[in-house]
This record gives structure tokens, C-alpha cells and sequence, in this order.
């Protein structure tokens, strides 16, 4: 899963570093351009364009003879693409290479077949000529395009941290709010406010910079690494929530008998596996300046576990929906009334386990479709942090009574500090104004952060008995916890 971010700021950067024109002039173009990319990728560019020369040469010796009727274009090498014999009057036309970084391999390149059967030359140079054109990368359109995808990714981590932020301080500072689903609530925050943190240093510091992506300092590696890191802690611990709510609705084992160091080993420490293994295999294998490209199979190292991730999740979404609708059916609510439940929980689960990058993990080729789809992806990606911040802590009901609570507590304590001269009928006035702001205020509710019953037997129900009532009080509180959330 490469993400589209990467790419269009590498589309940035060459741009806003590029020595000299990108295209050469019309009437030579059978030599590569002299441009000065990074040195890794000019070599690497090098080695494919040789390959694909021999490929071609290859390729044309092994073809059988035309076998059509009639005036064609002989199978020929241009210097960068291979074309096969082509009946005369055609335009022919192929994706455009990808050697060079400023080159847009979903354009296409074309080359025309004359009437009198010879490749079309151009008048200036009077040598059989392809138009390559339409592979610049840096059109006015596309370059608009990339400027809205990039700022829209530093307002989007911008607005992710402000809320995260906030949403970390409401769940350290209110006591009333700490039990271990918050807990796996604040390490899934804290991940998020990192990794905007890296990417807006990336995004301001190393993309437009073409100076320190041309010294290559390990800093700009390590940077990578970190981002890297975190965008893989991201996807973790939304497995944590998932594994968490999964073991507490299905499996119906209450939260106080879930160990929390499985979760940050979970979310913390295996990240740190396929980030590692990536990095050695970049070093070595795909070294190229500050790790910008994203032309390279190794990025699956990393990714093919976070897709794994989201894949695990998403059969947890759809078998905890499944749990949910039998519990509605079981408890004979209306039909419609159970749909809309299934479906809030849906859209609420929806963000947390990340599934939307299983059901649009691939961009569509058409240029609207596919200009759609990064708005799209590239809104829920960065945007993500403050979806979850929005949903999970400020939309929440017991969060708002928590705070409601704090406030009518203080606004109580300052009440009662004005009126000091007579302690006697003060203290009194102070004790019905804070027990009637606390009355006023919503009981805190016992959906997150909830008093499990132990698991004692008793002697009338023994040892079964008290399993049974267990498993029961496991599920209620669960089904207490989906139809909480899904009224916020």
C-alpha cells in the first residue's frame, strides 16, 4: 500500500529543485535529458533504461515478421521505449517510462505511423520523433493538484494534533476517566500526535529542501525511520482497540482481567519489526537521498503488515456487528430500531479500526476518478487524528459528564470561598449548592469505565453458576459500551 502523500511531495520537491527545464527540446529526444536528480535514482534511472534497451532489442528480434496487410512502421527502438510494427495512419501510443523522477507514468507517449509507411519526423530536426510531451509531470494541473494534497496534509496534521492534544489532557487530568480502555485510548492519541509531529517536520523542513536532500545527513533517514515507525504504531494500536473490544463482546471477558503489557507490546513493540527490517533492506538495497522514493517493493516490509493489521480488524468489525445484531434480535427491539443501532456502531467502529484502506486500498486509473480518490483517502488519512479525538473524547457522553462535573465541582469550591465571613451558614449554603450542581449534572455513566463484578462464586449459585452470571455481566456491559458510544 503505497501511499499517495510520498509521492506527490517526491513530485514537489524535483520540481521545486530542478536545475534546468525537464523535457528536452522537441527534436532530441532519442538521449536521456541532462538533469540532475538524486544520484541514487539517476543511477538507478541509468540501469532501467539499459535494461529496457535490451529488453527491446530482444523483444524485436524474437517478434515474428508483420503479417498485416499494407504500408507499416518498422518495430524500432526511440532511445527511451520499445514500439512494435505498426500499420500505417496509426498512433500509436504507450505509458510513458519510468526512469526519470519527473516523468508521470500514467500519461501516455505516442508515436505516429505515416501514410507512406515511416515514423513521423519532426520538421526542426528532420529525425523520426515521439512525442513524450504529455509525460511532463509538472503541468500546471498537476502541479495545482500536488499544492492542494500537500497543504491539505499540513492542515490536516495540524488540526489532528490541536484536538489530540487536548483530547491527551482531558483523559490524563480527569481521574474519574482512567481504567484501561482509556488507557489504550491516550497510547492510540499519543501515537497520532508523533506522527503529525514527523510529518509536518518532513513536510516543512525536508520536501522543499533541496540542499539537505542533496547532503543526504542521516538526520533525514532517521526522520524517515520515525515516520515510519509511528504511521505503523497508528495501525497497532487501532488493533489494540479492536483486539480490546472484540475480547470484551465476544469473547465476554471482563476488562480487569485483560493484562495491558500484551497491548504495548502489541502496539508498541511490533511496529518496531518491519520498521527495522525496512531500513537495513533501504540501506542496502535501495539507498537513495533522505528515502523520499517510493519506486521500490521494500516500502511492503512495512506495509504488508499494517495491511495485515487492518485486515484483522476488519473481521473484527464485521463479527462484533454480527454480535451486536443477535443481541438486538435476542432482546426483540423493532426491526428498524436494530438496523439503526447496527449501523451507528458501524460508523463509530467505522474510523477506529481503520478499515476504509481495506475497502479502497487500490487508486482508480481514470484522471477524475483518481483525483477523487486522493482527496478522498488523503482527507481521511490526515484528518484521521482528529476524527478519532472528535468521536472518542469531546462527542462522548461520559467524557462531557465528566467535565460537566469537574466544573460544577469548581464552580461550587469558588462560591463557597466568597463567602467566608459566617463559616457556619456559608458551609452549609456550600454543601446544598455543590450537592445540587452535582444533581443537576448527568450521573457518570458506566460504559467505559465500569465496575466489574468479580468473579466469586457463591454458595447458592457455586462455581458454573457464577461463570455463567459472569459471561452475562460481560455482555451487557458490552453492548452498554457499543450503544454509549453510538449515541455520540
Amino acid at each position: 500500500m503505497k501511499f499517495t502523500l510520498t509521492r506527490w511531495c517526491l513530485t514537489l520537491f524535483v520540481f521545486l529543485n530542478r536545475p534546468i527545464p525537464v523535457l528536452p527540446a522537441a527534436s532530441e529526444v532519442t538521449h536521456p535529458p541532462t538533469i540532475e536528480p538524486e544520484p541514487f535514482l539517476y543511477l538507478l534511472g541509468k540501469q532501467r533504461l539499459l535494461e529496457a534497451q535490451h529488453r527491446c532489442y530482444d523483444r524485436m528480434q524474437k517478434l515474428p515478421p508483420y503479417q498485416g496487410e499494407g504500408l507499416y512502421c518498422n518495430r524500432t527502438w526511440d532511445g527511451w521505449s520499445c514500439w512494435d510494427d505498426t500499420p500505417a495512419g496509426v498512433l500509436a501510443q504507450q505509458h510513458c517510462p519510468d526512469y526519470f523522477p519527473d516523468f508521470d507514468v500514467a500519461e501516455k507517449v505516442t508515436k505516429y505511423c505515416e501514410e507512406d509507411g515511416l515514423w513521423y519526423t519532426h520538421p526542426d530536426s528532420n529525425i523520426s520523433w515521439s512525442n513524450y510531451t504529455m509525460c511532463n509531470a509538472f503541468t500546471p494541473e498537476k502541479m495545482q493538484n500536488a499544492y492542494i494534497l500537500y497543504y491539505l496534509a499540513i492542515v490536516g496534521h495540524s488540526m489532528s494534533m490541536f484536538t489530540l492534544v487536548i483530547s491527551l489532557a482531558i483523559f490524563v487530568l480527569v481521574r474519574s476517566l482512567k481504567c484501561q480502555r482509556v488507557t489504550l485510548h491516550k497510547n492510540m492519541f499519543l501515537t497520532y500526535v508523533l506522527n503529525s509531529i514527523i510529518i509536518i517536520i518532513h513536510l516543512v523542513e525536508v520536501v522543499p529542501n533541496g540542499e539537505l536532500v542533496k547532503r543526504d545527513p542521516p538526520i533525514c533517514k532517521i526522520l524517515h525511520f520515525f515516520h515510519q515507525y509511528m504511521m505503523s504504531c497508528n495501525y497497532f494500536w487501532m488493533l489494540c482497540e479492536g483486539v480490546y473490544l472484540h475480547t470484551l463482546i465476544v469473547v465476554s471477558v471482563f476488562a480487569e482481567g485483560q493484562r495491558m503489557w500484551w497491548y504495548y507490546v502489541l502496539g508498541w513493540g511490533l511496529p518496531l519489526v518491519p520498521t527495522t527490517a525496512h531500513a537495513i533492506a533501504r540501506a542496502l538495497l535501495f539507498n537513495d537521498n533522505c528515502w523520499l522514493s517510493v519506486d521500490t517493493n521494500l516500502l511492503y516490509i512495512i506495509h504488508g503488515p499494517v495491511m495485515g493489521a487492518l485486515v484483522i480488524n476488519f473481521f473484527f468489525l464485521l463479527n462484533i456487528v454480527r454480535v451486536l445484531v443477535k443481541k438486538m434480535k435476542e432482546s426483540q427491539e423493532e426491526e428498524s430500531h436494530m438496523y439503526l443501532k447496527a449501523v451507528r456502531a458501524t460508523l463509530i467502529l467505522v474510523p477506529l479500526l481503520g478499515v476504509q484502506f481495506v475497502v479502497l486500498p487500490w487508486r482508480p486509473s481514470h484522471p477524475v476518478l483518481g483525483r477523487i480518490y486522493d482527496y478522498v483517502m488523503h482527507s481521511l488519512i490526515h484528518f484521521q487524528g482528529f476524527f478519532v479525538a472528535i468521536i472518542y473524547c469531546f462527542c462522548n457522553h461520559e467524557v462531557q459528564a465528566a467535565l460537566k462535573r469537574q466544573w460544577n465541582q469548581y464552580q461550587a469550591q469558588r462560591w463557597s470561598g466568597r463567602r467566608r465571613a459566617n463559616r457556619a451558614a456559608n458551609a452549609a449554603a456550600a454543601t446544598a449548592a455543590a450537592a445540587a450542581a452535582l444533581a443537576e449534572a448527568p450521573q457518570m455513566p458506566v460504559y467505559i469505565c465500569h465496575q466489574e463484578p468479580r468473579n466469586k462464586p457463591t454458595n447458592n449459585l457455586g462455581e458454573e453458576g457464577a461463570e455463567v452470571v459472569a459471561m452475562e455481566g460481560a455482555e451487557v456491559i458490552a453492548m452498554e459500551i457499543i450503544e454509549q458510544e453510538s449515541s455520540a
